[in-house]
């Protein structure tokens, strides 16, 4: 049987560990880049969950460039794990973009205190700095788009990307055992 482009497409999409694993990472990579663009460009300065949320997008893009360099090597199955684990670890990240989005609409309270003043009370006098930082607050939207905020479309992005991860690794792991 011959494959046509779509099927060409589908392969390259759930059956290549190097293509998944570049895909994995350069949108953490992608996400974080556009985090330090509002952040540092914009000057919308993050809250404590929009720093939280940073971090599991850090270890997907670690997961997804070992597991590229992995499946270049040609030990597909080492980076089927990775992929996986970089999908476990998207979902993980997308309940934290939801639990934030939800704080954002005021559905709940954060966990965390939204304070930017460092606590280190040998310098100086402690009150007067908490006084002079202007905190940023979780449960407010300081940018969104069609009604979604930044946590909000981290929220999407993340579920998305942990299910590509997920199955993208079981499918990569049943074509290396020929099934």
């Amino acid at each position: 049987m011959r494959c046509n482009h779509f099927c060409k497409i589908t392969d390259l999409f759930l059956h290549d560990a190097r293509f998944a694993a570049l895909l994995l990472a350069g949108l953490s990579l992608a996400a974080l880049a556009g985090a330090y663009f509002f952040q540092y460009v914009v000057g919308l300065a993050p809250c404590s969950l929009c720093l939280l949320q940073r971090v599991p997008h850090a270890l997907i893009a670690a997961l997804g460039l070992a597991a590229f360099i992995l499946a270049y090597k040609g030990k597909v199955k080492p980076a089927a794990l990775l992929i996986f684990l970089a999908g476990i670890t998207a979902l993980g990240e997308s309940a934290l973009a939801a639990y934030h989005a939800g704080v954002e609409q005021h559905w709940w309270v954060s966990f965390l205190e939204a304070c930017t003043a460092p606590v280190d009370p040998k310098s100086g006098n402690l009150l007067q700095r908490l006084e002079q930082t202007a905190a940023v607050r979780c449960d407010e939207i300081p940018w969104s788009l069609f009604g979604i905020s930044m946590a909000g479309y981290n929220a999407i992005l993340s579920l998305g990307m942990g299910i590509y991860g997920i199955l993208g690794a079981i499918l990569i792991t049943r074509r290396s055992n020929g099934l």
